[in-house]
């Protein structure tokens, strides 16, 4: 990492990652921006002893993972209980199918948003690290410190439980039309 070329992409690579994955563990967006900035600080400061990493994206996700519980620990400041989704917005042609559209877009978000915030912290992190940061189980269970296994017992879990989760709000939904 002692090439500064290097670590420009590095940070530009995986800074919008560290701090969608930062904001679904505290909820204070200052404490994460500035736990992104010390992290990146101390990644150039210490360039010289750092040893080789599997995964760089891995390394960055645990260490802010760190990083945050020390800093939220510190000021007392408790993980969030919500939990954001950013959805993709389709556009349309005509301006009533605009609106059914988005209607019906923003009752969805509602409705998954609803049901992500039933599931506890470490259900929802790890639905944020394998289906939003698209990291692997071995990543996961570094990140999370947890085993392999362990990792794919949470995932089973957490899936089984928006599986009943969805199914239930899909049986009302088709019942009421």
């Amino acid at each position: 990492m002692g090439n500064e070329a290097a670590y420009s992409t590095i940070y530009k690579d995986n800074v919008r990652f560290l701090y969608s994955y930062g904001l679904k563990l505290v909820s204070n967006k200052d404490l994460v921006k500035d736990a992104i900035q010390d992290l990146f600080v101390e990644l150039w400061d210490s360039k010289e002893r750092l040893g080789q990493v599997r995964s760089i994206k891995s390394y960055l996700y645990k260490s802010i993972r760190r990083k945050l519980i020390a800093q939220a620990s510190k000021k007392r400041k408790r993980f969030a209980d919500t939990s954001e989704s950013e959805l993709l917005r389709l556009e349309t042609p005509s301006t009533e199918i605009n609106l059914i559209e988005k209607q019906r877009f923003d009752d969805e978000r509602k409705q998954l948003l609803k049901t992500l915030g039933k599931l506890n912290a470490k259900q929802r992190e790890i639905i944020h690290l394998k289906y939003y940061a698209n990291l692997g189980y071995d990543e996961i269970s570094e990140i999370m410190g947890l085993d392999k296994k362990g990792v794919y017992n949470l995932m089973a879990h957490t899936i089984k439980l928006l599986r009943q989760y969805l199914v239930s709000i899909c049986t009302i939904w088709w019942l009421c039309q």
